[in-house]
Parts: C-alpha cells; structure tokens; sequence
C-alpha cells in the first residue's frame, strides 16, 4: 500500500461520512507528537492528578516511550516503539472505515466493488486478531483458490489466511489512503446525485 505524500494537510477534506476517520489519524499524528516532547510530559505530571500520570506511565511503557535532551542545544531527541501502536491505529481505522460505509447510504453504490471487498478483507483480518481470516463460521472459504482481490499495488489471496495485516501486509498510512479513495468515491456519488 502507498504512503502518504501531501504538500498541504488543508487540502485533505474527508466526505462527512468518513470525516470520523481522518479525524481519528489527525488526533494520532497529533497526541503522538505531543506525548513525545519532554515539556508536555513533565507538565501532565506536574497537574498532580494521579490517574492521569498512571495513564501516561502505561502509554510510556506501552510505547516504550525514551526522551533524550540535548541542554547545549535546547532540543530533544524521542526514540518510540511505534509497531504497537501503528497496529492498533490500523485496525480502528480499517474496522470503523467499513463499518461506517456499510451503514451509510452510499453502501448499495460501493457493495460489489473490488475496493469494498479488499476493505472488508482487511477488516476482518483487523477484528480477528490481526489476522486474515477467509473462512465463515460453517469453516466454509470467503475467497476463492485462486481469487485476488486487489486495490492499488496490494494484493489480498487465499495464501494469506492466518498471517498478519497490520504491520506486515497493511499499514495505517495505507488505510487512511483507502479511505480517502472512499471519500472520493462519495463525493463522486454526490455529484451524480444532483
């Protein structure tokens, strides 16, 4: 999957249905680079409040979260293990980014299209544990011996069963891409629409 090259973050505008999603990568990015910085870090602890110092003591081992400062130069230098959190961001994203197209009223114009199905692979991939999984609750196969169900340069394949989606076959940057190939396709609905 693709990753993300944008010159100007404002020219980025998810449809509303989909506006959750972008909001969602934004306050990642954002609460990300905050937590980061050795300033926000001492003034959260310095609020005293005792919850909220656990909760960041859990995202700093979590995250494995290392600051070093560089007091002749005024700066810091973060060193994060982002692996777990890049997973967790890429199943929230592709889980919610299906769910909310499947309960819009867009989803009869999406249903039968390759990107819907790719979409609904790495769902389901990303709510069973992290894994694909192509079988129904009979055992029965979801995809075809030799179906590929592809969307940009990726390629989902029944070979794939029980291997891992995020970080290995998907990344988060790539879903928020597939979303925004959604969010276009919605705008592209509305138009004919009016």
């Amino acid at each position: 999957m693709d990753e993300i090259h944008v010159n100007n973050i404002n020219e980025i505008n998810f449809h509303s249905v989909l506006k959750d999603i972008e909001n969602i990568f934004w306050f990642f990015i954002l609460s990300n680079t905050a937590l980061a910085n050795p300033k926000i870090q001492k003034e959260i602890k310095n609020q005293k409040e005792q919850n909220i110092i656990s909760m960041l003591e859990k995202f700093n081992k979590w995250a494995n979260l290392q600051t070093k400062i560089d007091y002749s130069n005024n700066q810091y230098q973060t060193t994060i293990q982002a692996p777990n959190q890049f997973i967790l961001l890429g199943k929230i994203m592709a889980i919610n980014l299906y769910e909310l197209l499947k309960a819009s009223d867009y989803y009869e114009n999406l249903k039968d299209t390759e990107e819907i199905k790719f979409l609904r692979h790495i769902r389901n991939g990303a709510a069973h544990n992290n894994k694909f999984h192509f079988k129904n609750r009979k055992g029965e196969w979801t995809i075809g011996e030799n179906e590929n169900v592809k969307w940009n340069d990726a390629e989902i394949k029944r070979s794939l069963q029980d291997k891992p989606v995020f970080n290995d076959f998907a990344n988060f940057a790539g879903i928020f891409l597939l979303a925004k190939f959604f969010s276009d396709k919605l705008n592209e609905i509305d138009l004919v629409k009016k």
